[in-house]
């Protein structure tokens, strides 16, 4: 059987501030040798919402390692250890260069 909760708000990313996109782009060129990429699937993440609505004028980064065969929350998740050590570096390049 399946007991199923309430149904969750969606949550729509605001416009990236110049500073922001300007950095994701620099931290994949540093450390992918490519732009950085964005996608929407559709799916949503209930806590973006709330955190949406509390902080309106927050800038968000919401990144992720799924590739082929993650089996993401399934059996044999799976991560790629090199491609999610580059991604940290990414998420630190990122956060280094806030502006104060």
């Amino acid at each position: 059987t399946v007991d199923w909760d309430e149904p969750a708000n969606g949550w729509s990313a605001p416009k990236l501030s110049d500073w922001l996109e300007g950095t994701i782009n620099d931290a994949s060129q540093l450390f992918y040798d490519r732009p950085a990429m964005a996608m929407g699937e559709g799916g949503t993440i209930p806590f973006m919402a709330m955190l949406g609505e509390e902080f309106p004028s927050a800038q968000f980064v919401i990144t992720g390692v799924l590739g082929p065969e993650s089996n993401a929350h399934g059996p044999n998740e799976f991560l790629h250890i090199p491609f999610a050590k580059r991604l940290s570096a990414c998420v630190a390049y990122i956060l280094e260069r806030y502006p104060s």
